[in-house]
């Protein structure tokens, strides 16, 4: 019970920050929130994601994304 309801917090934490960078991408057209907070957001959204559809220790999805990360930037 208590796994499934954190998979469900981690999914709503998940569409609320997809939400939140679609309306960065939208309607944000500067040089600092969308280069720099939005790849802070997606991190994190990467994380919630990763969590809701996994069952790795949180230690192993932390490190997972944050080598995804540096590999992207």
């Amino acid at each position: 019970m208590k796994n499934t309801f954190n998979k469900k917090i981690y999914f709503f934490g998940f569409l609320v920050l997809f939400a939140i960078e679609c309306l960065i991408a939208y309607f944000v057209k500067d040089r600092f929130v969308r280069p720099y907070l939005g790849d802070f957001l997606v991190v994190i959204m990467i994380y919630c994601f990763l969590m809701a559809v996994s069952r790795l220790s949180v230690f192993k999805a932390l490190n997972i994304v944050l080598v995804f990360s540096f590999a992207v930037e």
